[in-house]
This record gives structure tokens, C-alpha cells and sequence, in this order.
């Protein structure tokens, strides 16, 4: 059990706004100090994205920077299908309270249909994140959500240049949540099984996205937006 102390000296050591988060501490704050001792060696080999998978994305319609954290759309637009759509390199991590990462959007291009969300490992990379089944997303033009049912829904506001929008797992509450430049926008059931890539979407021409995977630090403040 953990103690009133064990929580006043957590919440005391908490980051402030736009510090980078520790995810391990975050896990740590739902474990006893003996499942804690043998919960680390697990975490601290479990891999994590580090950047953008080059090999299996819809090379055609985008190109990625060369340090794998910047994709920008190359196609024209021509029909549904000339998405631009990236992978990390590795799953989201799964033993831990919650994971997340941010894009920034550079450029919402001529019509702003970027995306980000997480999506299978055998999903189309020719399709926004949320269109197909296993998948989820939330998209810059509409502000709505898309979870693999053919449409969206009315979820949050619009994102366009300048913007940083996050998307993150919460294990502890089983659901997706997305953020906007450092706001909860909200939240949903995550009832997708299975390894999960964390995904970002270009789908017009002149969109550019760079992704964060905590190398630095984030717009969002994890702990003071999830648990206060």
C-alpha cells in the first residue's frame, strides 16, 4: 500500500509544466515499493519509438526527414487514398501507467487533413489513422475522431499550423486521450487489442508534421492533466 508520505513526496517531486516525464516514476505511483523493485528491470528494458519508421509507410505520398522525426506530404490529392501516413519504429510501450508522444504541425498545408492516433501493425499505409478497424484518430480538418467505423464523430476542435496536439494510452483507465497544445481535449475506450504504433498522417499538399516521443520535453504535463 502506499502511504500518504510515499504520495506527498510523489506529488512533491511531480514536473512542472512542459518538464519531461519520467514514465517509469509514473508507473511507480500505483505499485507497493516490493512490486516496484521488481517491476524496474522489466520497464527498463522494455523498447519504446524512438523515431519514424521509413520501411513501412506510404513512401509515394510523403517523405520522412532524415532524422526520422519530420514527414512532409509529397502526392497530389488526387482521391482518399493518397495518404501520407507514418508509423514509429516500435510499439507503444505496455508496462507502465500511460503512454504518449506529440506532433507539432508545421504546416496544415491546403486543406489541413493531418492526423495522429495509434493504428495496428498490419494496418493500410495508405489510410488516416481511425478509417480502418484497429485503429484510432483524431483529425486537424474536423476535429473529429475516428476509431474504424467508417465516419467520424464530433470530438474536439480543429488543428491547423502552429499547433501541438498529443496522443497518449492510459493503461490504469484502459482509453486513447488527445491533448492540444498542452490542454485535455478527451478521452475513449481503447478497445483495440495488440501491439499498438504510434501514428501521424499528412493527406494534402504542403502538410508537415514533426513528432515528439519525449525527447523533449512535452507541451502537455502528463501528471497534472491525468491525476490532479
Amino acid at each position: 500500500m502506499v502511504t500518504n508520505q510515499d504520495a506527498e513526496a510523489a506529488s512533491a517531486a511531480a514536473p512542472g509544466p512542459g518538464a519531461t516525464v519520467d514514465p517509469m516514476r509514473l508507473a511507480s505511483r500505483w505499485r507497493s515499493q516490493t512490486e516496484w523493485d521488481r517491476a524496474v528491470p522489466e520497464l527498463e528494458a522494455e523498447p519504446e519509438p524512438s523515431e519514424l519508421n521509413t520501411v513501412n509507410s506510404s513512401g509515394l505520398f510523403s517523405v520522412v526527414s532524415t532524422d526520422k522525426l519530420s514527414v512532409k506530404y509529397l502526392g497530389s490529392h488526387h482521391h482518399g487514398h493518397d495518404v501520407g501516413v507514418v508509423q514509429a519504429d516500435r510499439p507503444a510501450p505496455t508496462r507502465r501507467a500511460v503512454y504518449y508522444f506529440e506532433m507539432a504541425v508545421r504546416n496544415a498545408g491546403y486543406k489541413g487533413q493531418t492526423s495522429i492516433g495509434f493504428t495496428s501493425e498490419s494496418f493500410k499505409m495508405r489510410r488516416q489513422p481511425g478509417w480502418e478497424s484497429n485503429s484510432c484518430g483524431y483529425h486537424g480538418d474536423d476535429g473529429h475522431l475516428y476509431r474504424g467505423l467508417g465516419k467520424g464523430e464530433p470530438f474536439g476542435p480543429k488543428f491547423t499550423s502552429g499547433d501541438i496536439i498529443g496522443a497518449g494510452i492510459n493503461y490504469l483507465s484502459q482509453e486513447f486521450f488527445f491533448t492540444k497544445n498542452g490542454a485535455p481535449v478527451g478521452a475513449i475506450p481503447k478497445e483495440i487489442k495488440g501491439p499498438l504504433y504510434p501514428t501521424i498522417a499528412v493527406h494534402s499538399q504542403g502538410e508537415e508534421l514533426t513528432v515528439n516521443f519525449g525527447k523533449e520535453p512535452f507541451c502537455f504535463d502528463i501528471e497534472a492533466g491525468l491525476y490532479s
